[in-house]
């Protein structure tokens, strides 16, 4: 295996650093990212999000294309090795979940998570923060907007979150990356104290794998409980990872509903505790804080390289 401790592994896909506007220019909806080769042995690190159409993934179809029968020479570092294996059973996956790493260490160097402590003291049942415009965050907004108790912003459309100075769309651009998403949480920790739990609408909600976030792994610093606007199967890996999804507070049972009606499924089976809040909230600080340590834990299985 490639010496990923002291080194990481080549990155496979062109992009560059800047803003959101920027990385959007080199994608291309109907052919995916540009990639990079490497000559053979190769190990080659898959950064971001991949691009998955009619049942494959793009850029792994374009180095299939390029490698021909070599392409066994080649291994692939990936964030989620477990359900590319069933999609490419003949290509070489390492687990690397470089990002969620990264995010973790962001955290550790701002000293973020000592921000957030446990308060029974709030304004609201729920918060959904929302930045670029994704037609799932935008059925969500529509559905939760008048709901009783809610705090709720969509930066992308000038929804700006009620009572709090947020970041202008330029420092949020500006703030990319690990010390960016920090900072970012440092800023909202207000935000997150008026409100007893989180909807998490992540990045992407089709995809036939898990796609998690600083969305998602952010509530654990900040001590929320979460529903989550995302990929199927979504709870159930956090489950996997260790951490406690709060089952007998929400009904998870959405999370194994089809990519057309979950939302809708989602919000009517927890329409009570979004309009009432958590009944008895208080009971649920230590087990807020055992999350926020697993979440701390290097030793995480959420990064593990394998």
């Amino acid at each position: 295996m490639y010496d990923i401790k002291n080194n990481l592994p080549p990155q496979g896909l062109v992009q560059v650093t800047g803003t959101n506007e920027t990385l959007r220019s080199l994608h291309d909806p109907v052919t995916g990212w540009p990639i990079r080769t490497f000559r053979l042995p190769a190990h080659i690190w898959l950064q971001d999000d991949l691009t998955f159409k009619d049942g494959k993934l793009l850029e792994l179809e374009k180095y299939i294309d390029h490698y021909g029968n070599d392409i066994d020479q080649v291994t692939f570092y990936v964030d989620h090795k477990k359900k590319l294996i069933e999609l490419y059973p003949n290509l070489n996956f390492v687990n690397f979940p470089h990002f969620l790493i990264e995010q973790r260490q962001g955290i550790e160097r701002l000293n973020v998570a000592e921000d957030f402590t446990f308060t029974q003291d709030k304004q609201f049942a729920f918060m959904c923060l929302n930045m670029n415009r994704r037609a799932h965050r935008d059925k969500t907004v529509k559905l939760l907007q008048n709901m009783p108790s809610r705090l709720i912003s969509y930066k992308a459309i000038g929804w700006d979150i009620f009572e709090h100075n947020d970041w202008t769309v330029e420092e949020y651009n500006q703030g990319l990356g690990a010390t960016g998403n920090g900072n970012n949480l440092k800023q909202l920790q207000p935000v997150y104290n008026r409100c007893e739990f989180s909807v998490v609408t992540e990045t992407r909600y089709n995809l036939p794998y898990d796609f998690i976030t600083e969305k998602t792994t952010q509530c654990f610093v900040a001590l929320h409980p979460a529903l989550y606007v995302s990929n199927r199967g979504h709870a159930q890996e956090l489950r996997n990872y260790g951490f406690d999804v709060f089952d007998d507070v929400f009904d998870h049972s959405y999370d194994t509903v089809e990519d057309d009606k979950r939302i809708e499924y989602m919000i009517e089976s927890n329409r009570s505790v979004l309009e009432k809040g958590i009944p008895n909230y208080g009971d649920l600080k230590d087990r807020l804080l055992d999350n926020k340590r697993h979440y701390l834990d290097p030793n995480c299985p959420l990064y593990e390289v394998v």
